[in-house]
């Protein structure tokens, strides 16, 4: 599948479809004779929505963010919503759902974001009828389990809220730098109520400890444009 641009007459950005996690299905199989282009019959490309499922719902896709981001949100015994992850371009959505057949959280868009779609039944249909995309799929979903792993690895352990926060911006500007490509700044997509949530934090405890790395020159914030100053000593700080 050819790399979608970014748009002449939009703000609107897409990632590059080679650093995609769904460029693993998303390419032609080549056999020992030829090569073999499946993808039109489970694969639907850059669909905007804004609720992509909602948690306990019957799994049928799996979705690839390509612009924009989603928020993942679980519902408590109370009917609270705990934000349990956020998804960026390249990153997918609802892969999890595949063991248990039915989605575990309510993915949301953060303001205009869009998704690339991918038939779970299609692609296991493909699958029997060419192999190597079956193999593809199970790489592809490999590669995801790490990912996740890693981002759960950025925040266990993490006692302080200086140490929660530090963590927090190093891995979203860290995961979004070859979309963005930026490596010291990130525009937040979501608001600071819902990175307290997140990081499971007082929304007050929060904006003491933006307010404090301000002071410290540590970061600069413009609106929703967060910048890291000193990234060796939020390094520092995120392993505390």
């Amino acid at each position: 599948m050819p790399s979608l641009p970014k748009s002449k007459n939009s703000q609107t950005n897409y990632v590059q479809c080679d650093d995609c996690s769904m460029n693993t299905i998303c390419q032609p199989v080549t056999t020992v004779n030829q090569s073999i282009d499946l993808s039109d019959s489970y694969l639907h490309k850059r669909i905007v929505k804004k609720t992509l499922f909602q948690q306990f719902e019957p799994l049928t896709d799996i979705y690839a963010v390509t612009s924009g981001a989603y928020k993942l949100s679980q519902k408590t015994d109370d009917d609270e919503e705990n934000i349990i992850g956020l998804r960026f371009p390249g990153e997918l959505v609802g892969e999890d759902a595949l063991y248990l057949k039915e989605y575990n959280y309510t993915a949301v868009a953060v303001g205009e974001s869009s998704v690339c779609k991918v038939s779970v039944e299609q692609v296991n249909s493909c699958g029997k009828l060419i192999p190597e995309i079956k193999q593809n799929f199970i790489e592809l979903l490999s590669r995801q389990s790490y990912v996740r792993q890693k981002n759960f690895q950025a925040y266990i352990g993490k006692k302080s809220a200086d140490s929660l926060l530090a963590s927090f911006l190093i891995n979203i500007v860290e995961r979004n730098a070859s979309y963005t490509g930026e490596i010291d700044c990130i525009d937040l997509p979501i608001s600071r109520n819902d990175i307290a949530n997140f990081l499971g934090l007082r929304r007050e405890t929060l904006s003491r400890v933006f307010s404090k790395f301000q002071k410290e020159q540590l970061i600069r914030v413009e609106n929703k444009k967060i910048h890291l100053l000193e990234r060796e000593k939020l390094n520092k700080l995120a392993v505390n």
